[in-house]
């Protein structure tokens, strides 16, 4: 992928993932009812289409400098809308953790997206490339400035479904730049940029979902569709959802 293509593409596919704060990898554990944490054992995770487990840091996001924008007009409160902002960037984490090492089953069963196939698609691509490859993939973060919620017109349900996606009440403009990569590594170490996005350029999307509590992930934003706003057909369907 070169040009156009890959801008669009990296994108979609590194939404979001820059500005969040994440703790140094220790092994997943989970707080008990008397609030000793206990680790999660693989099996758990083995359920959710892991092969490994991810580190418990990957929960414990923060906003940093991501401006959270509620134009919901008030039906969601401003105090919601940060809360659902940390579930968005908690899904997030666990979302590059996949891609990076290789974690396509756990895209595809984690609970991440109700239309995982279309809303990972990328990333699911550029995994199996590798893995047939010989090679694996790593991923540079999107820097993400800001986290707008947005109410979505119902009437653009039908467009949704035509395009594979799940209709949500909710979306999050993500406002994001460059730099950023996506790079598959052979065996012997060599490196090919598939993708790539220089610093300061844009590209914002428009992720739909909405908050559900996952027993080992945590609160995490379950993404329904993902558009490009970049692209002009999205544009014009989407019309001001896709504004700054």
């Amino acid at each position: 992928m070169r040009g156009i293509v890959a801008t669009v593409l990296l994108g979609m596919a590194l939404a979001g993932c820059g500005s969040a704060t994440v703790r140094p990898d220790h092994p997943s554990p989970v707080p008990s009812p008397t609030g000793v944490v206990t680790p999660v054992p693989l099996a758990a995770w083995q359920a959710k289409g892991a092969t490994e487990s991810p580190p418990s840091s990957l929960g414990q996001v923060s906003l940093g400098s991501i401006q959270v924008v509620n134009q919901t007009g008030g039906a969601v409160t401003d105090a919601d809308a940060r809360r659902w902002a940390l579930a968005y960037l908690r899904a997030n984490a666990y979302e590059l953790w996949a891609w990076n090492h290789m974690q396509d089953g756990f895209l595809l069963r984690s609970g991440l997206s109700r239309s995982p196939i279309k809303v990972f698609a990328y990333d699911l691509d550029t995994i199996q490339r590798a893995r047939s490859a010989g090679a694996t993939v790593r991923v540079v973060r999107l820097q993400l400035r800001r986290l707008v919620l947005r109410p979505i017109p119902s009437s653009l349900r039908p467009s949704f479904t035509d395009h594979l996606f799940v209709w949500t009440p909710y979306a999050f403009y993500l406002d994001q730049i460059g730099p950023s990569e996506v790079v598959q590594v052979d065996g012997q170490g060599r490196e090919t940029v598939e993708a790539s996005l220089p610093a300061g350029a844009g590209s914002p999307e428009l992720v739909g979902g909405e908050p559900a509590t996952d027993s080992l992930m945590g609160e995490i934003w379950v993404a329904g569709s993902d558009w490009d706003c970049t692209a002009p057909g999205t544009r014009q369907l989407l019309g001001p959802l896709c504004n700054a």
